[in-house]
């Protein structure tokens, strides 16, 4: 049989095996305009909403003297994770011997500042670069400035002068960004307190007077011959000044060659671009490091750092001190933001706050009593010992500003009824928030019905008709083999990380393609529930190593045996079974006319669900990873589907306190 036969063989073989039909049962009628509309946010929080608004944003808020003097959570003040969720979120890296974790008290930061201290004693003639590397969202720009302000000696402080570099707003392309650079850190420097204002004409002549003296004999020759010497030079210097490489080397040999000080510029967020981005960025540290003789800092992805420490350029400053910052607690965070809002609303909200109920009643409290209230669902919320804050802190992950995103969701969210968060703001009754209507705020958040841009939770059973063999179990399935990775040196020498190509391997032999499992490794990775080795990836190739994140455990783990999250994420789940599709776009319309499902209605769409996700397993069953009917993804969550049935049959079940195959 030659190889062509073979081929088309393969071909037909594999057509058998594809299941079709895939459709999101939404898209029909008004399901489209549905999934679009919102919901009002709730009235309780109206009054108070700009306070929130100013402490728990999650733009960007390192200059704001509130925030990095008074939110920033020091070393000694991080509470511990518990055992389960240590695992995905305490940072490893910062146990390494490469790097020094950085180490804070409310006043000092010993380490940054011995070290500091010792580059500019040194003075060496090239400059000095300083490394931090850490996650993205871990608080590298708030710890640069709150250093800045508030924890370097005095010594220090007395002599030096810092500037930071927002790579925010810096050109996509660093090759023509020499000027940027120079530019924004002339700029930078004097809003920082500098002694010297670029256009006064005596701090320009002390700033070019290098350039002065250089032609100092040509200025003499001119004022003898016609008088002119004066008028050459004021020319000169305006030149100089709208050159922004030599201002900046100008200003930076005024303030270290005539007074003696030192200057430190921060090259701030470049962790947030991608790996190749933040090289060039090094690239560009290095040079402005030795043209200007300063000391720069350099903030690094740590990934990125680990990818390329063996590689030029950065190989050589492997052996150097490195510092690292770990991120605070989740918890941590929103307890601090909670303490500053705490304290403006007794200066700045209306003296009587009001809201009404869904009932129609008008509620108004003093605003002495706002504080109580924000404390009371921070307390519900955070430090109570359920899943709900499990499932909020592996969401946020190592994240600060999603963290700060989702209080703030919650505190405005027209799902969460207004007598409910009285209820528990005010010690009245059950106190506490229903589980169920958490989960319906992180996944709809302002939006009526769950969708991919609606909240901050994932599709388990997501799939794409264009796949080369659609399914709904392979997400699931990569998940699963990855949380069980994660306690195993990876192929990259980090914990939990398999290699994108050995994830093929693994899962062909479940029956899946190498091309679906690519675009749904991709999926999870933009969805945050894969963490990749290589700084921004969205899209990865087979050398690339991904590992299970804290919200890719919280979704197999706790999610997937919740009844709100499987109901909800259906209408947006495609499916191949055409009855149980227009089963679901029914209910769509259920909910949508009574706004919500009852009782029995979820419990049928669950056994539904059940039934339509055990076909395809059956279907898989062949495969020899299916076949011996070992632990895999697809077992484990028809297990959980279980469990979810089963707590709506006999609410008294117990969620938690059972042995759990993801927790071993």
């Amino acid at each position: 049989m030659g190889a062509t036969e073979i081929e088309r063989l393969g071909t037909v073989a594999s057509a058998s095996l594809k299941m079709v039909g895939f459709k999101r049962p939404f898209n029909q009628g008004n399901g489209p305009a549905l999934l679009n509309s919102k919901v009002e946010p709730n009235t309780f929080a109206a009054d108070l909403s700009p306070v929130l608004r100013r402490y728990f944003s999650s733009r960007d808020q390192n200059d704001d003297p509130d925030i990095y003097k008074n939110a920033y959570v020091s070393s000694s003040e991080v509470t511990s994770y518990d055992r389960i969720l240590e695992s995905f979120l305490v940072d490893r890296l910062s146990r390494s011997k490469t790097r020094s974790e950085i180490q804070t008290t409310k006043k000092r930061a010993e380490v940054v500042s011995k070290a500091l201290s010792e580059k500019i004693a040194s003075r060496s003639p090239t400059g000095e670069l300083q490394l931090v590397t850490g996650g993205v969202g871990t608080g590298k720009s708030l710890f640069a400035r709150r250093y800045k302000e508030f924890l370097q000696p005095k010594k220090l402080a007395s002599q030096s002068h810092w500037a930071f570099l927002d790579f925010n707003y810096a050109p996509d392309d660093l090759s023509e960004a020499r000027d940027w650079v120079c530019s924004t850190f002339a700029r930078s420097i004097v809003e920082e307190g500098a002694p010297i204002n670029v256009r006064d004409s005596e701090d320009q002549e002390r700033i070019f007077s290098a350039d002065l003296a250089d032609r100092e004999a040509y200025y003499e020759r001119i004022e003898k011959s016609v008088q002119k010497g004066l008028l050459e030079k004021a020319r000169d210097i305006e030149g100089w000044r709208q050159d922004p490489e030599r201002l900046a080397l100008g200003i930076s040999r005024h303030l270290q060659g005539d007074r003696g000080e030192v200057v430190i510029v921060v090259f701030d967020n470049v962790d947030r671009r991608d790996g190749s981005y933040q090289l060039s960025a090094f690239q560009l540290a290095l040079w402005f490091m030795r043209e200007t003789r300063s000391l720069v800092i350099l903030q690094l992805r740590d990934t990125t750092f680990e990818i390329h420490k063996n590689e030029p350029p950065l190989d050589a400053y492997k052996t150097g001190q490195i510092f690292h910052i770990s991120p605070p607690r989740f918890i941590d965070v929103v307890k601090k933001r909670l303490e500053l809002s705490l304290k403006a609303l007794e200066e700045e909200a209306p003296k009587n706050i009001q809201y009404a109920t869904p009932g129609g009643a008008n509620i108004s409290y003093p605003k002495e009593r706002a504080g109580e209230f924000l404390r009371s669902v921070y307390l519900e919320l955070f430090q109570r010992p359920t899943n709900v804050s499990r499932i909020l802190e592996a969401i946020a992950g190592r994240d600060v500003r999603k963290a700060l995103d989702m209080f703030m969701a919650i505190i405005n969210s027209g799902h969460m009824p207004e007598d409910l968060i009285t209820t528990v703001a005010v010690g009245d009754g059950i106190r506490k928030f229903p589980e169920h209507l958490v989960l319906k705020i992180l996944m709809r958040q302002d939006y009526r019905y769950f969708s991919e841009a609606s909240g901050f939770v994932s599709n388990l059973l997501y799939c794409d008709s264009q796949w080369e063999r659609p399914n709904n179990l392979l997400v699931s399935e990569i998940l699963f083999h990855l949380i069980g990775q994660r306690k195993v040196t990876g192929d990259n020498g980090q914990m939990g990380f398999v290699s994108v190509g050995k994830l093929q391997e693994k899962l062909e032999s479940f029956g899946y393609v190498r091309s679906d499992i690519l675009a749904a490794t991709q999926y999870l990775l933009s969805n945050d529930l894969l963490d990749a080795d290589k700084a921004g990836a969205s899209e990865v190739d087979l050398s690339d190593c991904v590992k299970a994140s804290a919200s890719g455990w919280a979704h197999m783990r706790i999610l997937s045996a919740r009844s709100e999250y499987l109901a909800a994420i259906l209408p947006t789940t495609p499916i191949n079974d055409l009855r149980f599709g227009a089963r679901i776009f029914e209910l769509l319309q259920i909910e949508n006319r009574y706004g919500n499902l009852n009782f029995g209605q979820t419990l049928g769409l669950l056994d539904d669900l059940h039934d339509y996700l055990s076909e395809q397993l059956r279907e898989l069953s062949s495969h020899p990873g299916y076949r011996d009917g070992s632990p895999c993804g697809a077992r484990y969550l028809l297990k959980k589907l279980d469990e979810a049935r089963e707590f709506m049959r006999k609410q008294d079940v117990k969620r938690t306190g059972q042995a759990d195959w993801l927790d071993g």
